[in-house]
């Protein structure tokens, strides 16, 4: 690696999220399902797209300042695992930030049940409300028995005065539980935790493109304190002269739009995943490194198509287009 940069940079880490048009929609509505106090919505969207960063890096913060408080919201990233009662409510006793859990000794299921519900209801008085929201990330995986104990805790938490929403953010297959749980006799959960929906999208137009890659340019900044954003850091004298990435945003534009499955683009409404134009920038801005800052190459389509290539762009989207939204 060229001794001029960290490898514990954030485009070498990983360790950053980029806040995009999608994401800001997607808050967006839960904030107006939270102004509502539904008592129950899923969101649903394909994997790489940006929901779960969303929700980790972003979601508390917009919701605080839209509502100009803290929101008594408790984010749970349920596990791929099949779950018992027991480690079910402890998981969400722990999500809770619950200062008494303790890991190595797991509550049994009923002291843990009655643990979440008074839980919830210290969440909602701190916040001076008899309202508090239960968000679950990973939801797809839920099983019946699961909904049914959230539904259980939602009703003794209105018997006592308190009102639950649950939200849900799920992969795009989470789509089908509503119909299945209503044909196998379990409307009574569908009418409660899936009124409603939203799909989150992935990039759809060049102006949000441009944002993002203006988010690199501008809005970014490593190391903290520094001033010094992340174009800046990889392409110092590229960024002195004024060159910028959203100068390319055409050729990016276009070298997505050709290397997206041509038996698809017209049945699908062309997006791209925040992953791969995320993976595309991090590898050009490691080119600057690698390459004394080339930046006559950024005016080549094929530097760009070669570059979306490495990123599984193509693979990516014909997986998730076998399963239909």
């Amino acid at each position: 690696m060229n001794s001029r940069v960290d490898p514990n940079h954030p485009i070498f880490t990983q360790k950053y999220t980029i806040y995009t048009p999608p994401m800001d929609e997607m808050i967006s509505v839960i904030g107006n399902w939270i102004e509502q106090r539904l008592s129950g919505e899923y969101l649903f969207g394909p994997s790489r797209f940006g929901k779960t960063r969303s929700v980790r890096d972003y979601l508390i913060i917009e919701l605080s300042q839209r509502f100009g408080q803290d929101v008594p919201l408790v984010l749970w990233s349920r596990k791929d695992s099949l779950m018992g009662e027991g480690e079910f409510w402890n998981e969400i006793l722990k999500a809770s930030k619950y200062e008494l859990y303790d890991i190595k000794k797991p509550k049994t299921k009923i002291v843990a049940r009655n643990l979440v519900e008074e839980r919830f209801k210290t969440i909602a008085d701190f916040a001076q409300s008899n309202y508090v929201i239960l968000l679950i990330d990973e939801a797809q995986e839920i099983t019946l028995k699961e909904w049914k104990w959230l539904l259980g805790l939602q009703n003794n938490l209105d018997i006592n005065g308190y009102k639950l929403s649950v939200f849900s953010i799920a992969s795009h297959n989470i789509n089908y539980k509503p119909n299945y749980l209503a044909r196998t006799g379990n409307p009574h959960i569908t009418a409660r935790f899936f009124t409603g929906n939203y799909r989150f999208k992935g990039i759809t137009d060049i102006k949000e493109l441009i944002f993002i890659l203006q988010s690199y340019e501008e809005d970014s900044e490593w190391p903290d304190g520094s001033g010094t954003t992340y174009l800046e850091y990889f392409a110092p004298r590229g960024y002195k002269k004024g060159k910028r990435l959203f100068n390319y945003a055409d050729l990016i534009w276009e070298a997505f739009q050709k290397e997206y499955p041509q038996n698809l683009y017209k049945k699908n409404k062309f997006e791209i995943p925040m992953q791969h134009i995320a993976a595309l920038i991090e590898r050009t801005l490691k080119d600057f490194v690698n390459d004394d800052e080339d930046w006559e190459k950024l005016e080549s389509l094929e530097y760009w198509l070669n570059s979306i290539k490495t990123t599984g762009f193509e693979s990516h989207i014909l997986m998730i287009s076998e399963i239909p939204l």
